[in-house]
């Protein structure tokens, strides 16, 4: 019996040769998972899904493939904002995400894992993974909020992940979660269009850091905002209402589109893409972020944060909350004579550093990365020591600010 089962995805590929013997690696190919249906059905059997999943793949296939077409129109409007060739990869996707459903299930039946690694699951091949392992042990594997870190988590990531968002959890202890220090690093982004240059901006500007439209956090964690043109309509309306207040924006590196140009300037919404980000939180006297990780590096800057979606920062008396423009200008004019709790502040940059959060990197594992998995995954009995309930289901978030 293997100890864990994932798939062949890339990103987490250095998790094969840590894991080594313990894991079952699903390879996602086509072909490949036509065979393994075959191993398990007879090649009769394996054929005649394929057949189906060529001309009538299951409804449910479709909405485990949503996120990919989602993500193409976002990435590729030009192509995919086209009906019938949005029409046409959906179902081809579909037909694959059924195959694969089916190899898995057969595969996890089989070789019964302890736990499954799903890397982010919000996507096909990934999606189809976190269906068929809903019944399972398993935990969610995506980049930390700091560097060299990474989340690793039986309920989910991000907007929905198992940090404790009561402030009392923070609060009402004795123990010090901030005892090893606070990261003195974070992810600084790189330049939008190398080489435009830097702009000179004067301290206590409103720093709006814009995400990757097509990522988990904007398509299922944005209930407000549901892309950059909309952030940048928010907040371009936000800085007529609010006169006092300057808007810097920088969009992120690594989404190839730019929504500048796409309405006319504003004298208080400046474009800074080629700045250091860092610097833009340190010098800014508020955040207002959609749920960005920048949220939390700003409040290791000792900056106040207003988000707009779902985070898990989201902690009354560590961060402002806004879920519509009258909140938001209510936020920005509390913002300038706010602070947050300064405890609450470290015992939860302290959590996510010393308890929540996984020392290492994609090609930089620790050893005892099957231990940690295993302990994540609410196997064992040392989830204590690290601020984890005994069973993925006791993993309840609190309601958030």
């Amino acid at each position: 019996m293997a100890t864990f089962l994932k798939l062949d995805t890339g990103t987490i590929g250095n998790f094969d040769a840590v894991l080594s013997d313990d894991v079952t690696v699903v390879a996602t190919n086509p072909g490949k998972v036509l065979r393994r249906l075959a191993n398990h059905r007879g090649w009769a059997g394996a054929l005649r899904l394929w057949l189906q999943s060529k001309c009538a793949p299951d409804a449910s296939a479709y909405a485990l493939v949503q996120g990919n077409v989602d993500r193409k129109r976002i990435r590729l409007p030009a192509v995919f904002g086209n009906r019938v060739v949005a029409a046409i990869y959906r179902h081809i996707k579909a037909g694959q995400a059924m195959m694969l459903h089916a190899a898995l299930g057969d595969t996890i039946a089989t070789s019964n894992p302890e736990v499954v690694i799903v890397y982010n699951g919000s996507v096909y091949p990934e999606s189809v993974l976190a269906e068929v392992s809903r019944e399972r042990r398993r935990i969610f594997v995506e980049a930390g909020f700091f560097p060299n870190t990474l989340q690793i988590d039986p309920k989910g990531l991000n907007g929905a992940n198992s940090v404790p968002r009561d402030p009392v959890f923070y609060l009402d202890t004795s123990e010090d979660f901030a005892a090893g220090g606070l990261p003195n690093i974070v992810n600084n982004r790189a330049a939008k269009v190398a080489g435009t240059g830097a702009v000179m901006l004067e301290k206590g500007y409103v720093f709006v850091p814009f995400q990757v439209p097509s990522d988990m956090q904007v398509t299922q964690h944005s209930p407000w905002i549901r892309d950059m043109e909309m952030f940048l309509d928010a907040v371009l309306e936000a800085a007529e209402r609010n006169p006092d207040d300057v808007f810097v924006i920088k969009e992120h590196p690594s989404f190839k589109r730019s929504v500048k140009g796409l309405r006319p300037d504003h004298p208080r919404v400046v474009f800074a893409n080629d700045n250091v980000t860092s610097d833009l939180i340190k010098n800014a006297r508020v955040v207002v972020t959609l749920n960005s990780t920048v949220g939390v590096e700003a409040l290791l800057f000792d900056r106040p944060v207003i988000t707009l979606g779902t985070a898990c920062y989201n902690i009354d008396g560590l961060v402002l909350h806004a879920e519509d423009a009258r909140q938001l200008d209510a936020a920005l004019e509390t913002s300038k004579s706010w602070t947050h709790n300064a405890r609450l502040r470290t015992q939860f940059l302290g959590y996510l550093s010393h308890r929540y959060l996984m020392h290492g990197r994609y090609d930089d594992l620790p050893d005892d990365l099957a231990d940690q998995i295993v302990q994540r995954a609410g196997m064992g009995g040392k989830l204590s020591s690290l601020g984890f309930p005994a069973t993925p289901d006791a993993f309840q978030p609190k309601t958030s600010a």
